[in-house]
């Protein structure tokens, strides 16, 4: 990736198409899975430029709030599409996690069910990769991927230092 800022250009545009408006548009399927497209593409997106230097290592160790729910049944191929009975959604725990392991719920997951709140908002997400899907399944919120997404847009880092690992025979890689 020569220049990042095309990308995080994107992702402003993104953040700014997630956040809520006095009048919403009515449900249809059609928005439902485009928004989901949307929020998976941004935050892959996120996690590229992390892959590509393109972000400091203060964004990429970064908590950011995301609530889970524990399995109540066994979830398998069969089932995983119906997260109101095999979910306790009434108990959540609150969580701080980074991008990484945000996006890979996205990334790594077959189940992902986008939900509105009273106004018709979109008011964020529920995901888990297929390795957290027997424990737990999470909800993210949507100011949390706006966050994600507008942090990683306005992050440029100036300095780079590499430092080698004899363990792993290779560098270890920070940004400012």
């Amino acid at each position: 990736m020569i220049e990042s800022r095309y990308w995080k250009s994107d992702l402003v545009k993104y953040a700014n198409s997630f956040k809520p408006v006095a009048k919403p548009a009515y449900y249809s399927e059609k928005k439902q899975v485009n928004f989901e497209k949307d929020v998976i593409l941004s935050l892959f997106m996120v996690r590229k430029l992390g892959e590509s230097l393109k972000l400091s290592s203060k964004t990429l160790k970064s908590g950011f709030t995301v609530f889970s729910s524990l399995s109540i049944k066994q979830v398998h191929n069969m089932n995983f599409y119906d997260i109101d009975g095999l979910y306790d959604l009434q108990t959540e725990t609150k969580y701080s996690k980074n991008v990484q392991f945000i996006s890979n719920q996205l990334i790594h997951g077959r189940a992902i069910y986008a939900y509105r709140d009273s106004s018709r908002n979109w008011a964020g997400i529920y995901t888990c990769s297929d390795f957290e899907r027997d424990k737990r399944i999470y909800r993210i919120p949507v100011s949390t991927i706006i966050e994600i997404l507008e942090t990683a847009a306005n992050d440029y880092p100036t300095k780079i230092d590499y430092i080698y690992c004899s363990k792993k025979q290779d560098y270890i890689v920070t940004t400012n």
